[in-house]
């Protein structure tokens, strides 16, 4: 009788540590990244871009004038931009809606009104484009094999805001009292590849999701054709592009 308690004992001592072992597996699993791996619910994406930019003003004059190389030069300056996107669908990839804008400056000398030539002041040409964009970013790989490179593909539409200041940092006039400000609609496709930097430091990446919800750090490419000219209405500045940008994303 006292050996058959004794039998119980052991047994159920036996038991509680195992199960107290195979509680702390699952939370080294968590931990450490084994068969539990802990992986938060992806819902968003946020990046910042930066890249080279020459607004399309001369296009709307088919070669007879230039405005902008004749003020501005014929070289590309910065365009930053962020994004925002909200990442509804995942199966065979991911599939979403974004909201971007960026900022745009330029400086040069000023034509004097009426004239077509330069003055000595400086002129400033601004750039504001904001986007709405359906976004896809083909992951399966990365979800199923840990892949680390995701192409992607956005499509949408455009409106950007543009301000020309004069010497004295006022909105710029002709000689028929037009102002130099307005906005522009339009369109724009890209596609691009981003690397995802949790392949090199796993378990930081796991660390960083588990701490603050983000599931992946990557960086990315994207080269984008904008058609940024009114959508087909006359007497439009014309401020696209055809460019490329590098940037960050974070996916959370």
């Amino acid at each position: 009788m006292k050996c058959t308690a004794l039998l119980v004992g052991l047994l159920s001592l036996a038991g509680a540590r195992a199960a107290r072992a195979q509680s702390f597996a699952e939370e080294a699993a968590f931990v450490e990244g084994g068969a539990g791996t802990y992986r938060s619910p992806q819902r968003f994406a946020f990046e910042l871009r930066f890249g080279p930019y020459r607004p399309n003003v001369d296009g709307e004059f088919s070669g007879t004038r230039h405005p902008y190389q004749d003020f501005f030069g014929s070289g590309s300056d910065l365009l930053s931009q962020i994004e925002f996107d909200y990442e509804f669908f995942h199966a065979f990839g991911s599939l979403g809606v974004g909201v971007g804008a960026g900022y745009f400056s330029v400086s040069g000398q000023s034509p004097v009104a009426g004239t077509g030539t330069i003055s000595g002041d400086q002129s400033t040409f601004k750039v504001a484009p904001f986007s709405l964009s359906a976004v896809y970013r083909f992951d399966y790989l990365l979800q199923a094999r840990r892949f680390p490179l995701v192409p992607f593909a956005k499509l949408g539409l455009d409106y950007a805001y543009w301000q020309i200041t004069d010497g004295s940092g006022e909105i710029a006039t002709d000689d028929q009292g037009g102002k130099g400000r307005g906005g522009t609609a339009g369109w724009h496709a890209a596609g691009g590849l981003a690397l995802v930097l949790d392949w090199f430091d796993p378990e930081s990446a796991r660390d960083f999701d588990a701490d603050l919800g983000v599931n992946h750090t990557a960086l990315v490419f994207q080269y984008t054709y904008s058609d940024i000219s009114g959508l087909g209405q006359a007497g439009r500045l014309h401020v696209g592009d055809a460019t490329w940008s590098l940037g960050l994303m974070l996916e959370f």
